[in-house]
């Protein structure tokens, strides 16, 4: 019988679970935010000790501590935090709960950010000279590649790219309009070797697909598929030691900021809503430090005459 009660409650929760993670989607939060949040509320609600509306703040800090202690990430767990706070908050305001006991919580600390790891710009034009300027899959690759690089857009936003999203003049710079996080709608510049490679990969399509990137099978490319594509070339140009198409977007970031240090500039190419995030790519290495104080009077003091 309490068993059978357990699975009522729990089944109740989940309804709600539910209900929160539609009205998100209907404020256009992200399909993949959706699902980051299912999983976690999902997790939280089956590790709590009893039903949602006797939970009490120091139950849910212990699940979180109970997730620390088991290894989870510290930007994982703010992540359910987050999601905790905003699923109570919403049932709280529905008039669900009596109480919000998510109100107390705050993020765990987090330590200092590690850089994106990014390619060289050797590595670029490595990776960049790989596809064959000869045949139709080499001219797309070579334009997948240099609009992810050249633009910094996540694989979700390229491959929702149609042809009507592009403006390519003959000459001079092009643009793109992408709906970002949120549905966040911005338009893009692309310089002119990128557009020059997406002029020569398009003068191929003889098709009527909307789609700005058809794969083998000529539907619209998938992150999945994108995801190999450039993992592909990066171990056709000897990088292994990173993968995916994010390092791309990370390696346009810290060029861009390396050639011109304006980040507000950058965060909205990037289309990140906090500069905070935009942040991460202000790393220095070594050489950045020997060229901030290769100038400095010291270098010509003090030498022997």
């Amino acid at each position: 019988m309490a068993r059978n009660q357990r699975h009522d409650r729990r089944s109740g929760e989940r309804e709600l679970m539910e209900e929160y993670l539609g009205a998100l989607a209907l404020e256009g939060r992200s399909a993949h935010s959706v699902r980051a949040y299912r999983r976690d509320l999902g997790a939280l609600l089956a590790a709590l000790p009893g039903p949602l509306s006797e939970v009490r703040p120091a139950d849910l800090r212990d699940c979180f501590r109970r997730q620390q202690q088991a290894g989870r990430s510290p930007s994982s767990i703010n992540r359910a935090i987050a999601a905790t706070r905003s699923f109570c908050r919403f049932l709280f305001e529905e008039g669900r709960l009596e109480t919000n006991p998510a109100q107390p919580l705050r993020s765990i600390r987090l330590g200092p950010l590690l850089a994106p790891k990014h390619l060289t710009v050797a590595e670029v034009q490595r990776l960049l000279s790989l596809p064959s300027p000869d045949t139709p899959t080499g001219r797309r690759d070579r334009a997948i590649l240099m609009l992810l690089y050249n633009t910094g857009l996540r694989v979700g936003e390229l491959c929702a790219l149609s042809r009507e999203d592009v403006l390519l003049p003959a000459e001079g710079w092009g643009a793109l309009q992408v709906v970002g996080k949120g549905r966040r709608l911005h338009r893009l510049p692309i310089n002119r070797p990128a557009a020059d490679a997406l002029l020569a990969y398009l003068a191929d399509r003889d098709d009527a697909e909307p789609a700005l990137f058809l794969n083998r099978s000529q539907q619209r490319f998938s992150v999945r598929g994108i995801a190999l594509l450039v993992n592909r070339y990066l171990q056709a140009a000897g990088i292994t030691d990173r993968s995916g198409p994010h390092v791309l977007r990370h390696t346009f970031a810290t060029h861009a900021l390396r050639a011109r240090p304006n980040l507000r500039a950058v965060q909205e190419l990037l289309g990140h809503a906090w500069v905070t995030t935009t942040q991460r790519y202000t790393h220095l290495e070594l050489e950045d430090l020997q060229a901030q104080v290769a100038d400095l009077p010291a270098n010509r003091l003090g030498g022997v005459s």
